[in-house]
């Protein structure tokens, strides 16, 4: 019996008041049909025949398994029953439908979370594609802040995540919402979480240090779990969604991203009616904004704090690019501190140098100052000076000195190849060779020379020499690595190794 006779049949004898043999002549059906029908109250349920099953012969064991092995996949399953000349010989699909209707569904169960005013914000990263700065590809990131009760949205693009980023971020949204909320919900940021997750978590200390400043709880929520932040999940979801697809002609440099942040969030996203709590995110947030905790006074600091030692070429090195510090700090230590726009260079607390900061990778920013500056240095030094760095050697040097200026030849031009003599051999083997020609009577750079050549080849060793490059300004940016003197001991005297084998 269908619904639509069991229909008919009350109808006709409830409303027309006709009689059990009228119905089934009129119906073309069985009186027991009728009388059936009328005893039942609800309609019949539709009877569907099951069609026999290959699985049928082998329901018995299959449960067997599963009482043993709960979660036996259904290849395996598949495996075990089709064992033996009268195994199972069906598809695995098949198999697998039956497990469905029998096997209870896994997963987890999702209770839905309601928070009070001024409770808890959520905080996350997204990723928004790449863009252009200058010559290097950059990612674009955006960090998303949502107060958890009236789901007021605070954004702010990025070109990295890297951990000033991140407490620049959340300094820059607790400024905006006026003031703090109780907790504070991320997942396993390497910014604020150094090992572990949830509960066990160990958090970063300067993480801490700016919790504790605003009075907020960390709470960091378990790995791969992005349920339990799922309001600033969906707030990401929003802001790729929403803000960033379908702007690709808008947005084609990174200041478009930071004007588009602020214009999108106060106009669009803070004004719309939340899908979730039937409100506008603004008008809702008017309940919480007296029960967030005022900010303090005096900001936080979020500087990047980076120290560094000074290059050789006067050079410190910061995010991919290379800086220029004043050249009298050279193979110093000094302080990087970076911001969103410049970088400042300090030593010993006082700033020596500022630079606009760049996005870009392997680029060197000199600043007019600090290139003057090394020129002056380079400059070759006044006869003045000449005179007195050479006659600081000692006695030789000075009775040497006092020789070439009684004879008619340009003293400076003797000493500063006497100087520059001194680089390659030495200060002790150029003066042992002024002594030789003070006593050979014989007063010229030249002949100093050939004394230290002479005296190095009666001892059989090589004769070093300077690099003179002809533009030495292609070189002014190489740092070639310093070779250890002692590595070329071994070509001038038996080692212990040696004097050991030879004995």
């Amino acid at each position: 019996m269908n619904v639509a006779l069991w229909a008919e049949i009350r109808r006709l004898a409830e409303i027309d008041k006709l009689s059990g043999r009228v119905i089934a002549q009129r119906l073309h059906c069985s009186r027991h049909t009728v009388a059936a029908a009328l005893e039942l109250e609800q309609p019949p349920a539709p009877a569907t025949a099951r069609r026999a099953s290959l699985l049928d012969a082998y329901l018995e064991q299959i449960k067997d398994l599963l009482a043993k092995y709960p979660d036996l996949s259904a290849v395996r399953i598949r495996e075990e029953i089709a064992r033996g000349p009268q195994g199972y010989t069906g598809s695995t699909t098949v198999l697998r439908r039956y497990l469905r209707r029998v096997r209870p569904a896994r997963g987890r169960v999702y209770q839905e979370v309601h928070y009070q005013p001024a409770q808890a914000m959520q905080v996350d990263w997204g990723e928004c594609g790449r863009i252009q700065v200058g010559s290097t590809m950059r990612k674009v990131s955006v960090f998303v802040a949502v107060l958890c009760y009236s789901r007021l949205l605070f954004i702010e693009f990025t070109l990295s995540q890297r951990k000033a980023e991140f407490y620049r971020g959340l300094v820059n949204a607790l400024t905006f919402f006026g003031g703090s909320p109780r907790n504070l919900i991320f997942d396993n940021l390497k910014a604020a979480v150094l090992n572990g997750s949830g509960r066990s978590a160990c958090l970063h200390p300067e993480f801490l240090a700016l919790c504790g400043y605003f009075c907020m709880q960390p709470i960091a929520c378990a790995r791969r779990d992005p349920e339990s932040k799922g309001v600033v999940e969906g707030g990401v979801r929003y802001v790729k969604h929403n803000a960033v697809a379908g702007r690709a002609d808008e947005l084609r440099c990174f200041e478009d991203y930071l004007a588009l942040a602020p214009a999108w969030r106060d106009q669009v996203a803070n004004l719309r009616l939340h899908e979730t709590t039937r409100e506008r995110p603004l008008d809702r947030f008017q309940q919480e904004r007296a029960l967030l905790r005022p900010l303090p006074a005096i900001p936080f600091d979020t500087d990047e704090v980076v120290p560094a030692v000074v290059s050789p070429h006067a050079r410190i090195v910061f995010d991919g690019n290379r800086y220029s510090v004043p050249p009298h700090f050279v193979r110093r230590p000094i302080t990087i501190r970076a911001n969103r726009d410049e970088l400042r260079l300090l030593h010993e607390g006082q700033a020596v140098a500022q630079h606009v900061r760049s996005y870009q990778r392997g680029q060197l920013l000199v600043l007019p100052d600090h290139r003057l500056a090394a020129l002056t240095l380079r400059q070759r030094p006044q006869p003045q000076a000449l005179a007195q760095e050479f006659d600081a050697w000692g006695p030789e040097a000075r009775a040497f000195h006092l020789q070439l200026n009684s004879r008619p030849v340009k003293t400076s031009v003797h000493l500063r190849r006497l100087l520059n003599l001194a680089q390659v051999y030495g200060r002790t083997e150029v003066l042992s060779a002024i002594s030789q020609a003070l006593a050979l009577t014989t007063y010229d750079a030249a002949c100093v020379e050939n004394l230290l050549l002479a005296e190095r080849r009666r001892r059989q060793l090589p004769t070093p020499t300077l690099p003179t490059p002809q533009r030495r300004e292609l070189i002014d940016d190489i740092e070639p690595e310093l070779a250890d003197p002692a590595l070329y001991d071994r070509f001038c005297h038996d080692t212990e190794e040696d004097s050991h084998g030879t004995t």
